[in-house]
């Protein structure tokens, strides 16, 4: 055979090795809010597309609110991730058409748009619903400000301009000055789902900011003034406790948001048809992984990863509940249910899993495991009735940390005690109906004293 028949041959099985099947490109569409799509969504495409060898992943401005983020690998294949973060309305309705592989949620799917998407499966099963952040709304103010609580009712009647003083809401005379994100920030999409939820608007002389820093630092400077950022862009700005009806005040920090205990922590979702490709639930686990929440705690909205915290326990608990958790430290989730159901929600069960991964690591090794269930009456129901219920839960709880080799050291149930959330509203109610995690090391045997 010549060289040059060599060569030909040579170059014809190279580029048999390069078939469609082999080098296939990959193209995930993300569609829906913007909270999600204008920094989160296309930093976890980026470090998606890195993690598969796309090393010259680079992403475009296409249009307002619209990314793309393409590379190519060693063997040609390319990577095209597509964000249009024009709303989560818009997602849904992408996501059911197909014209979206996930649809950005900055709230959960309601009760008729999963019935409506029943040709793509069931939104609410753990397979297509993805909680990929945890969010914390926080109200500012001047650090010299002698206020230190407010509750939400409060705050919506401040920066809606009902209440225009200070010394209306326990501060020196003066007068309100309000600070807020521009219509376009995720920011605001937060605070309209959690201050203005009954539908009213912002004062007309708020000013608008589009960057959380020049806000934050806006209202550090300004004695009056009042604002709301990400909790975690509070530098300069003294943070607010916040509270509604019968809840205890609490201030948001990376502990309480995790836990979902502060008031205005919300879930940050991702959603995918039941027939979402290879290529889709490939990206999700990713999301889920280790590598994957790094990137949402970079954006600065808190991750998944299970961590110990510092926090004292919620004050208003009965004395037995402070027995149990005295010599221990609580973990960074509540595991809770779908409504009305000793059923884990979609979020637990997959922190299930980060808990027997976090469980493993050798210096939790032989760590003891505490469960605290919280419980409230609804309606007329018996305090009985509440306590089967709670222990429906603790059982299943337990009967699945087991079947993952988790063992429960121990376990206390409570009904009535310190609400995180209101209870005049079912969608309220139900972030009372949870279960705290705690760590404790276990006790040593007392050394043996010799006699004599």
């Amino acid at each position: 055979m010549s060289i040059l028949s060599r060569c030909l041959l040579t170059a014809l099985l190279f580029c048999a090795t390069l078939s469609p099947a082999a080098a296939q490109d990959i193209e995930i569409r993300l569609h829906g809010s913007n909270t999600l799509g204008s920094q989160l969504g296309p930093e976890l495409l980026e470090a998606y597309a890195r993690s598969k060898g796309f090393v010259g992943a680079s992403r475009q401005t296409t249009a307002p609110e619209e990314y793309r983020i393409e590379g190519r690998n060693a063997s040609g294949q390319r990577f095209v991730g597509l964000v249009k973060a024009h709303g989560t309305n818009t997602g849904y309705a992408d996501l059911v058409s197909g014209a979206a592989d996930i649809w950005m949620a900055s709230r959960p799917a309601k009760a008729s748009e999963i019935e409506q998407a029943s040709a793509i499966g069931d939104l609410g099963a753990v397979e297509q619903e993805h909680v990929v952040a945890l969010d914390g709304l926080a109200l500012i103010v001047h650090p010299d400000n002698p206020v230190d609580t407010i509750t939400v009712s409060t705050a919506r009647a401040m920066f809606t301009g009902a209440i225009n003083d200070w010394s209306q809401v326990g501060g020196r005379p003066g007068v309100i000055t309000r600070y807020g994100r521009d219509d376009k920030s995720g920011t605001f999409d937060s605070f309209k789902a959690m201050i203005l939820s009954d539908g009213s608007s912002l004062a007309g002389n708020t000013q608008r900011f589009e960057s959380s820093e020049a806000l934050e630092r806006a209202v550090a400077a300004d004695p009056g003034a009042i604002g709301f950022v990400g909790f975690s862009y509070v530098s300069g700005s003294k943070l607010l406790a916040v509270n509604e009806g019968a809840t205890l005040p609490l201030k948001p920090d990376r502990m309480t948001v995790a836990t979902e205990d502060y008031l205005l922590a919300r879930r940050l979702f991702f959603y995918a048809s039941n027939s979402a490709n290879e290529q889709t639930r490939r990206f999700l686990d990713f999301v889920h992984s280790r590598d994957g929440q790094a990137v949402v705690d970079k954006v600065g909205f808190v991750a998944q990863n299970i961590f110990v915290g510092n926090s004292q326990p919620l004050a208003g608990q009965p004395d037995d509940y402070y027995d149990m958790v005295a010599e221990a430290s609580r973990l960074s989730l509540n595991l809770r249910f779908r409504p009305r159901s000793s059923t884990l929600d979609s979020r637990a069960l997959r922190d299930l899993d980060r808990l027997r991964e976090f469980m493993a690591d050798p210096g939790n090794r032989g760590m003891q495991l505490r469960l605290a269930a919280f419980g409230v009456p609804e309606g007329n129901s018996s305090k009985v009735m509440t306590l089967l219920t709670i222990n429906d839960r603790v059982d299943h709880v337990s009967q699945m940390l087991a079947a993952k080799g988790i063992p429960i050291h121990r376990s206390r149930i409570i009904v009535g005690g310190a609400n995180v959330a209101p209870t005049d509203k079912p969608e309220t109610r139900e972030r009372n109906e949870r279960v705290e995690l705690w760590l404790v090391a276990p006790k040593r045997p007392a050394a043996a004293t010799r006699e004599g």
